[in-house]
């Protein structure tokens, strides 16, 4: 099919189906390979222990006395099966997901003075990657999807007093995102047909953050990250074995709204704004507490857009009905021997989407979070370390009604799992 029918094919069943699916992502990553892994986080923004918080809390990087970097890498792996009930009307089943993420990051801060910190972080931000095969009964919503970013965050801190920290940035945001459909074909003998999305976009942002210890051993701090949008372009990557029925649908609906040969379909999100406060204290020489309150916009995530340029602009902008979620952590470190430093925490989230307006494009449901980690000072200047989570993210129940021609599909998921692993390794020059 030529490239100019495809758009224009992509395009008429953009404007029918795809009003939810220009939103196919938004797992947060809290999980970095970093050393706070352990703690699910718990104290990520009032810790300042090592490089990465020029990601968690720039002002923190002013605690540090000398200049040093962090890498961390590791893995999201999702387990997780899709169970149809009844109500299902289109043929298939469910769909046993496995696939996984890799983590990677890194982190870098720069001893100006005792007063003045440079630093530099390499993140992932937020993502989510599912393989649900061809042949499921939401093949014509969903088959495979992935939305990742990843984050390059140059920060500076200041040291204000000496119990008053202050630090910034901005950031730079690529994203790429794919996702691969079938389409549902009047004629049965022609089989199904297949859409599939392609596109990446860049975008900015900024982050500040304030940390203050008014006793020695207690610190409290507060981290605010700006919304960063994210334009995605020509997004129509492939159409194929579209019968003539369909076809003619579709040219039908080209023409009335007015979407001719060369169209192209864009289609934006926000990655979303957080703030997050945490405290951390010395309990005793070996072993501190932590903790986590944290919010999320979520709501400006499910305000996405679909733009198709033809004869006139076209905006099928759709509310998700998404909401704003809150985040709690608890967590405690506990030095057993001059070398050896254990972690745990616990983390809570929740859902950012109602049952009524889950889909299985972004099936996402409360989270979750048991950590525990361990850490290893393998010299005075350097440190290794590895950090466990399971993420329990609910059974997402998920009714979703695609119409005539995508069907509809009523089910849960059980299990619902991801693992995540992280392996860092700091060093202090």
């Amino acid at each position: 099919m030529k490239t100019a029918m495809k758009r224009v094919i992509g395009a008429a069943w953009l404007t029918v189906v795809l009003a939810g699916h220009a939103s196919a992502g938004g797992l947060w990553f809290y999980e970095q390979s970093t050393p706070d892994q352990g703690t699910a986080v718990a104290g990520r923004a009032a810790m300042a222990r090592d490089a990465s918080t020029a990601y968690g809390n720039p002002a923190g990087m002013s605690r540090l006395d000398d200049t040093q970097f962090l890498i961390g890498a590791g893995a999201l792996i999702l387990q997780s099966n899709f169970e149809t009930e009844p109500g299902t009307t289109v043929s298939g089943g469910g769909a046993n997901l496995t696939s996984a993420l890799p983590d990677l990051s890194a982190f870098y801060v720069y001893s100006l003075s005792r007063d003045w910190k440079l630093g530099v972080a390499f993140t992932p931000l937020m993502g989510l990657a599912a393989d649900y095969g061809d042949s499921w009964a939401g093949r014509y919503l969903v088959e495979k999807e992935s939305l990742v970013t990843l984050s390059l965050n140059p920060v500076v801190s200041y040291r204000v007093t000496d119990w008053l920290s202050v630090g910034g940035g901005m950031s730079v945001v690529g994203a790429f995102f794919s996702s691969q459909s079938a389409i549902n074909n009047p004629d049965p003998t022609l089989g199904d047909g297949e859409l599939k999305l392609k596109s990446t976009a860049i975008g900015f942002g900024g982050n500040v953050g304030v940390l203050v210890e008014p006793i020695r051993g207690t610190r409290f701090g507060v981290t605010y990250r700006s919304p960063v949008n994210l334009h995605f372009n020509d997004i129509v990557d492939e159409v194929r074995n579209v019968g003539p029925g369909l076809n003619l649908i579709l040219d039908i609906l080209g023409r009335r709204f007015d979407v001719p040969r060369g169209s192209k379909v864009d289609f934006a999100v926000v990655n979303p704004q957080e703030m997050m406060f945490s405290v951390y204290h010395d309990l005793t020489r070996d072993l501190s507490i932590m903790g986590n309150f944290g919010w999320q916009n979520w709501k400006s995530f499910g305000n996405a857009s679909v733009t198709i340029h033809g004869l006139s602009t076209i905006d099928a902008s759709t509310d998700l009905h998404f909401s704003n979620t809150y985040h709690w952590a608890i967590g405690a470190m506990y030095r057993v021997a001059p070398a050896w430093l254990l972690t745990g925490g616990f983390a809570y989230d929740t859902s950012p989407v109602a049952e009524n307006n889950r889909t299985v494009l972004l099936p996402l449901d409360r989270q979750i979070r048991y950590s525990a980690g361990v850490q290893y000072d393998l010299s005075k200047s350097t440190t290794l370390g590895v950090a466990y989570t399971l993420i329990s993210t609910g059974d997402a129940p998920v009714n979703q009604d695609g119409g005539p021609l995508r069907g509809t599909v009523v089910g849960h998921y059980q299990p619902n799992f991801v693992h995540t692993i992280g392996l860092n390794f700091s060093h202090r020059f």
